[in-house]
């Protein structure tokens, strides 16, 4: 027996039905008649728990009271129980009648054959097998009907509750459904409750109750059940496989909306780990390209210049030792500068007419060449950066020349190759003479060098490119040598001839001592700490140094970078704006899912795992499609940047993680705000302001 007691139902501010007590006995079919609008559907809502929750009515099954509190336990109870037929039959559009049918059952333990059968059987019964595969909008009225009453029938529930069941049926299915109706309450023991307007199926009730003047007439006293047991389910399966229905007639979504998305889901991924990559590949070549040196000279007159000038003072020794005093640097060397041309202590007196008259020459291989220009031999210090500005002839040995790229050009030196000799004169810097210069009325204590003269073949060991950053010397980039080895070959003179005399000219001649040092750090963005150190020590320090170049480039690749990155974040937001969109409109549409599966017995947790496994199977087709999206922009990427395999590797699976995450995350937030949402209101609700 089902027991519902102070049963009422109200409209607003109008009551329909004042408080009553309903029994319904199995094997009896019940016909509820009375005017239109006088609230026979809501009461037959209100018999089928999918109303919205009444504290005061209280529902009693087979002596064991229902807690209608708790919507698992009515979920369950519907599930277990309560088959509808609905006045609108509610059929979801897009599935088949078989699917229709079939998605009523998954709370029993059938096997497919099973379940087969059973939708075999009902729908022969009903007339309409022919129909198992058709879609709601290709049936009839009647047909629809039909199949609405297959799906209340087919679970064999214990209580049948049918809405105007006869309603758009001829006259000869009206006998068909209105037999049935009676065959289930009279043979299979249902308990079995009809709303109709139709006389004939009215008059086929076992009972007849008539609705009117908020009451219910011609329900006969039935003993009840004093149990205050609680209801409990036990015929459903633990855990209901809810398989995602395949044969939708319209997907949600079409091939071209998936090939749309993927293509933008996966545009917006790479070009957010495109720019992670980016940022990182140029970071390296910054730090690469920020030579770990730089040169320190004593601009002691204040020219202001990058280069070294002869008159220069000389760094003291108490200076070298501040420059070198720091755990970052790895290396000091003095700056020499072989010139074509300069004065020693033999020519000292004649030296002003010497240089008017000189004119440097060098020959390569025995062939003398006459060159326009005055040449030196500047120190190529070793470096991060100093290898890539050359063109190696030959790597196994240091003790030879480089000569430059520009120079060659100025001056067509076109018989240089791989095996060249270079012999030239040049001069060694021994000793220092103290002077002073005038200018602009000041009074500047400067210094020169002495030198010794020496004339020497070298093997030509390469060619400083052209693009070579760092010119030190007035005579421009001409010819290198390596520093070590020019220290090497100032060493054997200094030691031997330096201070022939104690002065020339009346100038006292001291020992040699540079005017600029080498600073090599250990690494290379230690540079901008130690040239702002530096700087401190003397404020007539100049600095030479790649860092400014770095500066601007480092500079020019945050606006790239920064470029990149709010690109990527618009992708980024399009992405999300889309998926959510088109989930949010997609689900919205089937709210009314919502309401059926629940009045099937589907509690919300069931509804969410059920649109969460088709969420799933779309985001894996999202996913698939925008990964091979992603393989193409990968070798794109292979191909700008140079990659290396581990690159290649953190890039492809760094983007497939965001893919997954965005794609998912974003799948199930706007997805299931719809279906959270409608899941919360009653059920009649759900489905009557959905449809």
């Amino acid at each position: 027996m089902f027991e519902i007691h102070n049963l009422s139902i109200k409209y607003g501010k109008k009551t329909l039905l004042l408080p009553t007590s309903l029994k319904f006995k199995e094997g009896k079919l019940y016909t509820i008649y009375g005017k239109s609008g006088v609230g026979k559907s809501s009461l037959l809502n209100k018999i089928g728990l999918i109303s919205e929750y009444d504290p005061k009515v209280t529902y009693i099954y087979d002596g064991s009271k229902i807690d209608t509190s708790n919507k698992k336990v009515v979920s369950s109870f519907i599930a277990q129980n309560i088959a509808f037929i609905f006045q609108s039959h509610n059929l979801i559009k897009d599935l088949t009648v078989y699917d229709n049918l079939k998605i009523s059952l998954n709370f029993f333990k059938l096997s497919t054959k099973e379940i087969e059968d059973k939708i075999d059987n009902i729908l022969s019964e009903l007339g309409i097998l022919e129909l198992k595969d058709v879609y709601p909008e290709d049936l009839s009225g009647g047909e629809e009907q039909r199949v609405a009453i297959a799906r209340g029938m087919i679970t064999d529930k214990s209580i049948i509750l049918a809405d105007e069941p006869t309603n758009s049926l001829d006259s000869e299915n009206r006998e068909i459904v209105s037999s049935l109706l009676v065959k289930l309450a009279n043979k299979y023991n249902k308990i079995v409750i009809v709303v109709s307007h139709d006389e004939y199926v009215i008059n086929k009730g076992d009972i007849k109750l008539h609705f009117e003047d908020q009451k219910i007439i011609g329900m006969k006293e039935e003993p009840g059940c004093n149990s205050q047991e609680e209801w409990h389910a036990s015929k459903l399966k633990k855990h209901i496989r809810l398989k995602v229905q395949k044969k939708r007639k319209v997907p949600p979504l079409p091939v071209l909306l998936l090939i749309l998305i993927s293509f933008t889901v996966s545009l917006a991924v790479g070009s957010i780990n495109i720019q992670s990559l980016f940022s990182s590949k140029y970071q390296r070549l910054i730090s690469n390209s920020l030579e770990n040196g730089f040169l320190v000279i004593n601009d002691s007159i204040g020219l202001g210049t990058s280069k070294v000038i002869d008159d220069f003072q000389s760094i003291s020794n108490k200076e070298i030792h501040q420059i070198s005093d720091s755990s970052n640097v790895y290396k000091l060397e003095p700056y020499i500068e072989f010139p074509s041309m300069g004065i020693t202590f033999e020519n000292a007196e004649n030296y002003l007419k010497m240089s008017r008259d000189f004119s440097p020459s060098l020959s390569i291989n025995g062939k003398n060449i006459h060159l326009s220009k005055n040449y030196s031999v500047q120190p190529l210090f070793d470096t991060n950066t100093t290898q890539r500005q050359i063109k190696y002839f030959d790597r196994t040995t240091n003790r030879g020349i480089f000569v430059s790229e520009s120079f060659i050009k100025e001056q067509k030196l076109e018989d240089i190759v791989a095996g060249s000799e270079m012999t030239l004169t040049y001069y060694v810097p021994i000793n220092i003479y103290e002077s002073h210069i005038d200018k602009e009325g000041r009074h500047y204590k400067s210094d020169g060098d002495l030198y010794v003269k020496e004339e020497q073949t070298f093997k030509i060991l390469g060619i400083v490119k052209e693009e070579y950053p760092f010119s030190y010397s007035v005579n421009d980039s001409t010819l290198f040598m390596t520093s070590d080895e020019m220290l090497k070959i100032q060493s054997k003179y200094v030691g031997a001839e330096s201070k022939q005399r104690e002065t020339i000219d009346d100038l006292l001649v001291k020992e040699w001592a540079p005017s600029a040092v080498h600073v090599t750090v250990k690494d290379s963005k230690d540079v901008p700490q130690e040239i702002n150190r530096i700087k401190k020590i003397s404020d007539k320090f100049s600095i030479v140094s790649s860092f400014e170049n770095y500066k601007e480039f480092n500079k020019g690749l945050n606006y790239i970078k920064n470029f990149l990155l709010i690109i990527s974040f618009v992708m980024l937001l399009l992405v999300v704006a889309i998926l959510s969109f088109v989930f949010y409109l997609i689900n919205r549409s089937r709210k009314y899912e919502v309401g059926v599966l629940k009045a099937m017995g589907y509690s919300t947790k069931h509804v969410f795992r059920l649109f969460i496994l088709e969420l799933f199977n779309y985001g894996k087709k999202i996913i698939t499609l925008s990964s091979i999206l992603l393989l193409i922009l990968t070798i794109l990427a292979i191909q700008m940047f140079q990659l290396e395999v581990v690159d290649i590797i953190h890039f492809y699976l760094t983007s497939i993680i965001s893919l997954i995450f965005l794609t998912f995350a974003v799948l199930m937030i706007s997805g299931l705000i719809p279906i959270y949402m409608t899941g919360k209101q009653p059920i009649v609700d759900a489905i009557r302001k959905n449809r």
